[in-house]
């Protein structure tokens, strides 16, 4: 059976990708695996997967995107600075 994709999660990706300022956000596999987002710039969208290339490291990874659980960070930063 295929892999379903949770196209709200991509579209999340999408929208924090091209946030002006941009905000890091993690991007959460159902693994368990987290990956730290630190430029929208070098996140790019394919077909099936994402490609990021790590701004601070010789690094790089495909993120398939039916094996995106959620997206974290960018929305609870906002909430607490509003909060205080």
């Amino acid at each position: 059976m295929a892999e379903k994709m949770n196209q709200n999660v991509v579209d999340a990706i999408l929208d924090l990708k091209e946030r002006n300022p941009f905000v890091p956000f993690k991007i959460v596999l159902a693994s368990g695996d987290k990956y730290l987002i630190e430029s929208g710039a070098n996140l790019v969208e394919m077909r099936t997967e994402f490609f990021y290339a790590s701004p601070r490291k010789d690094g790089f990874v495909f993120i398939r995107k039916t094996q995106i659980a959620a997206v974290e960070g960018s929305e609870e930063k906002r909430a607490r600075r509003r909060a205080s």
